[in-house]
């Protein structure tokens, strides 16, 4: 059965899926790897039942929870590297003498 409310809201899911794969990729290289997930995703058989739809709905929130996580788990990752090349390496402390406590 073909059920043109099902149709439309499983198209609409994809088209969210894409957005959300463009809006949370932070550079090039992770939008086309969620752009192809998110591909991966709309090539599934589309769901012929409301149920169905449910389960594809909750699928397509896990992706982007997924894709959220490796986004900040890249930024945080990007923010220690960065404190790092700031701080001044342990083997050339700050010089002292008896003019500085």
């Amino acid at each position: 059965m073909n059920d043109p409310f099902i149709q439309s809201e499983w198209q609409a899911l994809c088209e969210h899926v894409h957005l959300c794969a463009s809006g949370i990729a932070i550079d090039a290289s992770e939008q086309t790897e969620f752009q192809s997930q998110a591909d991966e995703f709309s090539a599934h058989t589309p769901p012929t039942r409301y149920t169905e739809l449910l389960a594809e709905t909750a699928a397509a929130a896990r992706l982007a929870v997924q894709w959220q996580d490796q986004t900040i788990h890249d930024a945080d990752d990007h923010r220690i590297d960065e404190a790092s090349e700031e701080s001044f390496p342990a083997s050339d402390p700050p010089e002292f003498n008896r003019t500085h406590a």
